[in-house]
């Protein structure tokens, strides 16, 4: 996707050197480790996490064969996190592909994901940084207990805008700022920068996972086809935005609700179920309050990118939030 980016040229020849050193951390395995590992971290993906960071990271220092590790530590990490989602949403596909415990089994799963987390802190711990080590066990940290909070809020349709927002600051925001905090820290970024920084990953986490809830309910009238399945976080049994707005909605609450809990007694929402409440969702409004939600979070963090020292830098950062806004334009 960064072959687009005009004013980040920088972007795409690093990330291709990312590309090449993940490469070469799977061919050093063989047997089940490589293929899953080749599964997973070779099966794509918009690498928007290692792309903030070498843009945090962009400055008169910068020198990417030093960040490269840092970049493939986060990409790791987050690879990680998929892989634990997977078993616990027991996720067929990931990416178009067999997950890898539908391949194997759980265990082979949940064993690979604990490896890639254990190696994206080994990476890390490389650069003798306390400061570091600090942020990235209170990533994992966040991303462990907000995948709780997930999955103990499940099926519940009551729960406010304010606990979903602390959800999903914890499982997908703090992922974003761990990224853009990085790049500050190891290209010697002032305090002030990095915080900023931190912000920004912040606001830009939130709406990224914003617009992959409104993805999921979208009705894709217009044709678009987006990454992942539709309707899955409805079928989990995940409360989302959408649907947290459209339970708002009086003329539909009561029958989103006797959808919902049709088939109660299954731990899956069948697709008829999960189809039917993305109809009515579409009826309320609901799409469009969300949709503004999104603009809502991109204009904050466009605002904070004029606080960020270096002109490379806030151009990147302004070109993420417009790739974020194409996506969110996909959904009319």
């Amino acid at each position: 996707m960064f072959e687009k980016f005009k004013k980040v040229l920088f972007l795409k020849k690093d990330l291709d050197g990312l590309e090449d050193y993940i490469k070469d951390f799977v061919s050093n395995f063989d047997g089940i480790l490589r293929k899953t590992l080749s599964d997973t971290l070779l099966a794509g993906g918009k690498r928007i996490r290692p792309a903030l960071f070498f843009i945090c990271a962009k400055n008169e220092k910068y020198d990417v064969k030093y960040l490269t590790p840092a970049a493939a530590a986060i990409e790791i990490l987050h690879t990680a996190s998929l892989i634990h989602d997977d078993i616990i949403d027991n996720s067929l596909l990931r990416r178009g592909k067999k997950t890898i415990h539908n391949v194997y089994d759980k265990d082979t799963a949940r064993h690979v994901g604990d490896y890639l987390f254990t190696y994206s802190f080994y990476l890390l711990n490389r650069y003798h940084d306390n400061r570091i080590l600090k942020e990235i066990s209170e990533t994992s940290k966040l991303l462990v207990i907000g995948e709780f909070d997930q999955i103990k809020t499940k099926k519940i349709l009551w729960q406010s805008e304010d606990v979903y927002l602390e959800k999903i600051n914890k499982k997908t925001s703090s992922l974003f700022k761990l990224s853009c905090v990085l790049g500050g820290l190891l290209s010697g970024s002032s305090d002030s920068d990095i915080e900023n920084m931190r912000k920004f990953g912040s606001y830009l986490g939130i709406a990224f996972q914003i617009n992959d809830d409104l993805i999921d309910v979208s009705m894709d009238k217009s044709g678009h086809k987006f990454d992942k399945p539709i309707g899955n976080d409805i079928k989990q049994g995940n409360v989302t935005l959408p649907l947290i707005y459209a339970l708002k909605n009086t003329k539909f609450k009561e029958k989103i609700r006797d959808v919902f809990y049709a088939n109660t007694g299954n731990t899956v929402i069948n697709d008829k179920i999960a189809h039917n409440i993305i109809s009515l969702i579409n009826e309320t409004g609901a799409v469009e309050m969300v949709r503004q939600k999104i603009y809502f979070y991109l204009n904050k963090a466009r605002k904070v990118t004029k606080l960020i020292h270096g002109s490379e830098r806030k151009s990147g950062l302004a070109e993420i939030c417009d790739f974020l806004l194409s996506s969110v334009e996909k959904t009319k």
